[in-house]
């Protein structure tokens, strides 16, 4: 009966209780003590939180979770007890199924969180490696030689500065362009005497990028191309500018 049901007993159904799955007579008992138990109350928030890790919203799950999870196996089941006059159910399948499908949800968990790992482990790359290149596009604006260029649109609403070393090896500092689509493309170029040569492809959504030209340049411009670039300009300048000495 649920109105004998004692402290241990409770316990034991704190997991099902969490879920919403015991009896509503036993609900009733648990609620009470819950309220006055504070050890109860923080069992059922960490079953709540396991369940609902289950349902994958990849957060990072308990660090005693699977403790308890394989303490709960440990524990010995009671003697099944068969009736000679029924016959013998074989649960096999049910059991094998219900093990299959909390293993799966398991390693399901498990997946997201190596792939949000590893997302986290790109992302800081990347964020290492910008500001590497933040660092350098900085030292390079003053370093004696460089030369500046600030390239513009005709109308003087799009700008993008850039800095360039003796050594051809150049910066994108500042650029003020808009995303294009995906099947398009930025691409730099450098006018080294009578050619044009590209400098890179900057993608759709250009930041400070480095580039380094093979000779010396004269101008750097920037035109729209399709996506994975040209090898030479098909559409007018966005921006373009003159180098001048600093």
């Amino acid at each position: 009966m649920a109105s004998q049901l004692s402290h241990a007993d409770i316990q034991e159904l704190l997991g099902a209780y969490a879920i919403d799955a015991v009896d509503a007579d036993e609900a009733t008992l648990i609620d009470a003590h819950v309220a006055e138990c504070p050890r109860c109350r923080g069992e059922v928030a960490e079953h709540r939180e396991a369940a609902t890790l289950l349902s994958f919203t990849g957060a990072a799950a308990p660090e005693d979770l699977w403790s308890r999870i394989a303490a709960g196996l440990e524990e010995t089941p009671p003697p099944l007890r068969i009736p000679a006059q029924l016959p013998v159910r074989r649960p096999a399948k049910r059991l094998f199924a219900a093990v299959a499908a909390i293993a799966a949800a398991v390693i399901g968990v498990l997946g997201v969180q190596v792939v949000r790992q590893s997302e986290r482990i790109d992302r800081l790359a990347a964020i290492s490696d910008q500001r590497g290149l933040d660092q350098a596009a900085a030292a390079a604006a003053v370093t004696p030689g460089a030369r500046t260029v600030r390239l513009q649109s005709n109308d003087g609403t799009r700008v993008v500065d850039a800095v360039v070393l003796p050594d051809g090896h150049g910066y994108l500092v500042r650029a003020d362009l808009p995303s294009l689509g995906r099947d398009r493309t930025y691409q730099l170029w450098g006018v080294i005497g009578a050619q044009t040569i590209s400098l890179g492809v900057l993608g759709d959504h250009p930041t400070i990028t480095a580039f380094r030209a093979a000779g010396p340049l004269a101008a750097l411009a920037i035109s729209s191309e399709h996506a994975g670039g040209a090898v030479a300009p098909t559409t007018s300048p966005i921006v373009q500018g003159f180098l001048t000495t600093t």
